[in-house]
């Protein structure tokens, strides 16, 4: 008996797997650390999706945030805003490390020397799901 054939999806419309991947691979490791008796004070995720996920399992299980936990985003979208509470994220100029990668790859086609290069640092703005961890 033969596989069935895979479902296309229609072009130009994205693929939803992905996020709901993500959201899933936030939540279980979150709910798996957050209902131990030794609960982590803080959480850092690499990812807004995998952070708002965590953020909706501390919820769920009546965690007061920041308090009981802070939660920490990577990726700065528009997401950590408009959550509650919002998410602090690192933030940075994704758009000018992405220039000056390229600018250092053409340059080393061209047979070019490239030099160090300085980036500016990355910020981590204040909101309102971190807290100085409980006593």
């Amino acid at each position: 008996m033969g596989r069935a054939p895979r479902r296309r999806r229609a072009p130009g419309r994205p693929a939803r797997r992905g996020r709901a991947r993500a959201g899933a691979g936030g939540a279980r490791p979150a709910r798996r650390l957050l209902i131990d008796p030794r609960r982590p004070t803080a959480l850092v995720f690499d990812n807004d999706i995998m952070a708002v996920a965590a953020l909706s399992v501390a919820h769920e299980l009546r965690l007061d945030i920041p308090a009981d936990l802070s939660v920490v985003a990577w990726d700065d979208s528009p997401l950590t805003r408009v959550v509650r509470p919002a998410l602090p994220a690192v933030t940075r100029d994704v758009a000018a490390y992405g220039a000056r990668a390229v600018a250092a790859l053409l340059a080393v086609i061209s047979g070019e020397p490239v030099g160090d290069a300085e980036e500016e640092p990355a910020r981590l703005p204040p909101r309102g799901s971190t807290a100085a961890p409980p006593r």
